[in-house]
């Protein structure tokens, strides 16, 4: 079994360090938990204290009674030592180290940090940490965190795992979760004392909540065992987006006072090429691709088009779609003769398809002829830019975008390209599907491709798997 299983199940957990000084991180863990929906028991654990809030806290955790699941330590570096003892001499059987202080500090930490290694050898401790934000649990509203900004209770489950080095950039990503972005965990293990970040990466290939995995990694220790469960996902159908950090020379000497690892000798990602592997460049990026799997899934197939007002945006859409592989097949006559008979306009209509700016005295043309393309059945995705704002008609057309979003017959990319005030109406009616919209053109149509292909690839094996089997 991962080692990870009994640690985000625990059923009793020992908070020690714990504070009532409630704005520090000793005390957050706490509230963190109690604002949570973990519904174990929580033991507080601090010799300066005999209750904080009412609730009992204890000397040692050699004091309390019950078995312990996991120990949650949040103490300075130089007293974790004998705490770890006596984890030891209880039989712990986890320990999440949120501490920092350790071989990221230098010389003096590397030596800490190997005390500990010595303390547990030849047991069955679990470590998990040290220097770690900790783990969220998305799928059961709680988390372990010493966060000021940790609102469980208003978690966005969904099915996108992440694995992040450092609490900062996995932060940043989950902050998504409030535009729509659903999560089913998050795993930062700092400097990977006893949890490896191939072990959150086999979890969560494992795990049946999580569909997508995204790492943010330093480094990747075990590339072999790392190599393999890529494959493995792949196999399983998850896709991993990859953002690898610390691949030029200065940030991989900040990665040794980061993680107190040495980064010296780092993939060379640029030539790593695995079906299963997306690799990205940018957190937008990586967030657009983790957000239109977590909505669509593996979608209808790859049959794109622009539907634009606007004959530039949409050469310039086009320009890019190119550049990420994705092909725009050109409309039927018979589409093409309907959008003229909506328009009025005697021209020949292409995919892109720019409709021109008649639509902008008559609205219900730009509706009508949005209806008409996505009822066609001649296209699988559609690519919509609000190059810039124009009265209402930005805020019909998102109407419009919203209602065939719910008949589910297309995926929409709507893309708000203006440069100015991004707080108009039109942008808050797609806000309130929690469904993907864009603002940077080139990292939308990047994500749609890198999604596309992957789905293409799965796609078109399970088209090969039904005619085998009917052989």
């Amino acid at each position: 079994m991962n080692k990870l299983h009994s640690i985000v199940s625990p059923k009793t957990i020992a908070i020690v360090g714990a504070s009532e000084k409630f704005h520090k991180n000793a005390g957050r863990v706490m509230v963190n938990l109690e604002k949570s929906n973990y519904s174990g028991h929580v033991y507080l654990v601090n010799p300066n204290y005999d209750n904080i809030s009412g609730i009992p806290c204890y000397h040692s955790i050699l004091h309390i009674e019950d078995d312990l699941d996991l120990v949650c330590v949040i103490v300075p570096a130089d007293q974790i030592p004998g705490i770890l003892r006596d984890c030891v001499k209880k039989s712990v059987k986890n320990v999440i180290i949120l501490s920092s202080g350790f071989s990221e500090y230098g010389p003096e930490g590397a030596r800490r940090e190997e005390e500990l290694r010595e303390i547990i050898k030849d047991t069955d401790i679990t470590i998990y940490g040290p220097n770690t934000p900790g783990f969220y649990k998305f799928v059961e509203n709680w988390g372990i965190s010493f966060s000021p900004r940790f609102e469980p209770r208003q978690f966005r489950k969904g099915s996108v795992g992440i694995i992040s080095h450092g609490g900062s950039l996995g932060r940043a990503v989950l902050d998504a979760n409030q535009r729509g972005l659903g999560f089913s965990y998050w795993f930062s293990p700092g400097n990977e004392l006893g949890v490896k970040t191939n072990d959150c990466f086999e979890f969560l290939i494992d795990e049946p909540s999580t569909e997508t995995i995204i790492i943010i990694a330093e480094s990747i220790s075990e590339e072999e065992r790392f190599f393999r469960l890529l494959h493995e996902a792949y196999l399983k159908q998850k896709p991993v987006i990859f953002l690898p950090i610390g691949n030029f020379e200065i940030s991989r000497k900040a990665v040794k006072y980061h993680l107190g690892s040495i980064n010296e000798n780092t993939i060379p990602w640029e030539i790593v090429n695995h079906p299963g592997l997306i690799k990205v460049e940018s957190l937008n990026e990586l967030v657009a691709a983790a957000w239109m799997f977590d909505t669509y899934g593996y979608g209808k197939g790859g049959r794109t088009a622009i539907f634009s007002w606007a004959g530039a945006a949409s050469i310039y859409l086009a320009d890019l779609c190119s550049k990420y592989g994705i092909s725009l097949p050109p409309l039927s006559e018979e589409l093409s003769e309907t959008l003229k008979k909506i328009t009025g306009v005697d021209k020949h209509f292409m995919n892109p398809l720019d409709i021109t700016t008649v639509v902008y005295d008559d609205l219900k043309k730009l509706t009508a002829s949005l209806l008409a393309l996505c009822h066609s059945g001649e296209y699988d995705n559609v690519i919509i830019p609000f190059p810039f704002q124009v009265d209402y008609e930005n805020e019909v057309l998102s109407l419009q975008i919203r209602a065939l979003m719910e008949e589910e017959k297309c995926i929409f990319i709507p893309i708000f390209m203006s440069q100015g005030y991004r707080g108009e109406n039109a942008i808050e009616i797609l806000k309130e599907t929690k469904k993907p919209y864009f603002f940077h053109e080139s990292t939308a149509i990047k994500a749609l491709g890198s999604y596309l292909a992957y789905t293409k690839v799965k796609i078109g094996e399970e088209v090969e798997n039904e005619k085998v089997s009917k052989r």
